[in-house]
């Protein structure tokens, strides 16, 4: 049962698995669909795990007036220019420094991000095809940089690391880190979607979540997070599902995100969410 049209609640999608069709994009229909609604008074913004620099040229045209919350609530920007409104705290070199000392003697390929007066992506080698596939997704994206050792400038701050495996190579690697640095590190470990077999462990700072930026976003828009809904797919999506009045899961969500849904619809195939909106805003 769909909850009436209510100008006073805040729509809040993922991209990847959740608004974005399976092959990444979002068609301009869409975006002209996704445009009425908005035009008609609808309050809606997204909750990603890209960067301004991945996510703004997929919805270029889209007229998002509201902040939208970006690398997995890292920073919250202003959707046309990028400017950073909020930003969460970054992950101290001690604790890179401990993480590259495990990865790199087991042949584990760590990518790190970093936010200086440019957003960068650091990586010395992509030697499984789960990390060659992510290096190939990322051939037009300005970020990525790979170097022959890690070495960060005074002005860079590392906002994020991914490291790309097998699960039996990297699980021994995420409880170390989870019981090493539990007080410090946001870790999200599951199987890469894109890339079956492989698994993603990737980290951020503790209070970097997309439920914590839409916290943030719910009080600097003066809306109550009971007002929030949220549509997801993956794991990071779940700190926003415990948080808002209503949490959507894909048909093609993890089970898990399934499971702490209070509603599951069709599937990022079929356009579930832009038909769920426009479900609620003109069949009245």
């Amino acid at each position: 049962m769909h909850p009436i049209m209510d100008k006073n609640l805040l729509y809040i999608s993922d991209l990847d698995g959740t608004l974005l069709r399976p092959d990444s994009s979002f068609p301009d229909d869409y975006k002209k669909r996704l445009n009425r609604l908005i035009e008609m008074g609808m309050r809606f913004t997204i909750a990603t795990a890209r960067n301004y620099d991945s996510a703004h040229p997929i919805l270029k045209g889209l007229n998002l007036r509201l902040p939208v919350i970006l690398f997995n609530g890292v920073y919250m920007a202003d959707f046309d220019t990028g400017r950073i409104l909020e930003h969460t705290s970054s992950i101290e070199n001690k604790v890179i420094q401990s993480m590259l000392e495990m990865a790199l003697p087991l042949g584990i390929d760590p990518f790190i991000y970093t936010l200086g007066k440019k957003h960068r992506l650091y990586y010395l080698n992509a030697t499984n095809p789960g990390s060659k596939a992510y290096v190939k997704s990322l051939e037009n994206d300005g970020r990525l940089c790979q170097v022959n050792r890690f070495n960060f400038q005074e002005s860079e701050k590392v906002s994020g690391f991914l490291l790309i495996d097998t699960p039996d190579r990297l699980q021994p690697l995420y409880h170390s880190l989870k019981e090493k640095h539990f007080d410090h590190l946001n870790l999200y470990f599951a199987e890469d979607v894109s890339s079956k077999g492989y698994y993603w462990l990737q980290a951020f700072h503790q209070d970097a979540s997309k439920g914590n930026m839409v916290k943030a976003l719910s009080v600097k828009l003066g809306v109550p997070l009971e007002q929030v809904v949220v549509f997801g797919d993956y794991l990071n999506d779940l700190d926003m599902f415990r948080i808002a009045g209503r949490s959507i899961a894909m048909g093609n969500a993890l089970p898990q995100v399934k499971e702490s849904a209070n509603e599951i619809i069709g599937s990022n195939a079929q356009g579930a969410v832009l038909q769920y909106l426009e479900s609620i805003w003109l069949d009245k």
